[in-house]
């Protein structure tokens, strides 16, 4: 009796170990599937990750393409900016061209009248010889010292309402040009040109400093008149002044005025 328990023990056991090594066998092979399929997806993941990358490349280059663009853009813009200024100096400096040989002209006029008026107070006082200078005549000088003065009055009033206007332009025209440069130092695409653009476009950066000192050189022109026009003010007070001083011819000693 034991030893048939015994044989049948025997027979259960191998076959639980024939039924392990069946389920051995089993899980064996769906390891070495599920290893073949990890492989790969594996070589899927990576292939995908390098895919993924190309496109993060891609829209990053075009990103730093399209602001290039817009740097281009914004150059073009200034550059149509500076023609467009250009321009309009031209014009003011050949009206004030035209305004300062105007002055210079009116200033020849005034020194030459206030010659005149010394010449005819000199030859009054030696060809009347000790008489008194004639009423009419004396009222006639006074009437020209006045007119004269109120002329260099007017002048120099008409100078700096006109020179205040030009400062007013120029002015603007430096806030204009400063907001534009700033504008350009804030795009912040100093980078994308130097990781994007060839070396050789970066001239543009250069092109839009000398557009920007092409227009501090017309504004610094502008100054200048400017100047030279405060002087020629200055020049007609001066003979405004001499006109008024002129001395009367002085009467010879015994003589009643």
């Amino acid at each position: 009796m034991a030893q048939a328990l015994s044989e049948e023990e025997f027979q259960r056991m191998q076959a639980q170990l024939l039924e392990l090594r069946t389920n051995n066998y089993q899980l064996s092979d769906e390891l070495r599937k599920n290893g073949v399929e990890l492989t790969s997806l594996r070589q899927k993941v990576a292939y995908l990750d390098k895919e993924f990358n190309k496109a993060q490349k891609a829209l990053s280059k075009s990103k730093k393409a399209q602001e290039v663009e817009g740097l281009l853009s914004e150059n073009e813009m200034l550059q149509a900016k500076l023609h467009s200024q250009e321009e309009d100096f031209r014009l003011q400096n050949s009206t004030l061209m035209a305004e300062f040989s105007k002055l210079c002209s009116q200033m020849e006029h005034l020194e030459l009248e206030n010659q005149q008026l010394k010449d005819e107070a000199s030859k009054a006082g030696a060809a009347q010889a000790g008489s008194v200078v004639d009423g009419e005549e004396k009222w006639m000088l006074e009437e020209k010292v006045k007119h004269l003065e109120v002329s260099s009055a007017s002048m120099a009033e008409d100078l700096c309402r006109k020179s205040a206007i030009i400062e007013t332009y120029v002015m603007d025209s430096r806030i204009d040009v400063s907001v534009a440069a700033g504008h350009t130092d804030r795009s912040g695409l100093g980078s994308v040109l130097r990781d994007l653009v060839k070396p050789g476009d970066e001239n543009l950066r250069e092109m839009n400093k000398k557009l920007q000192n092409m227009l501090e050189e017309q504004l610094t022109k502008n100054m200048h008149l400017h100047k030279d026009m405060e002087v020629l003010s200055q020049e007609i007070v001066r003979l405004s002044k001499e006109c008024v001083g002129s001395p009367e011819p002085d009467l010879q000693p015994g003589e009643s005025s």
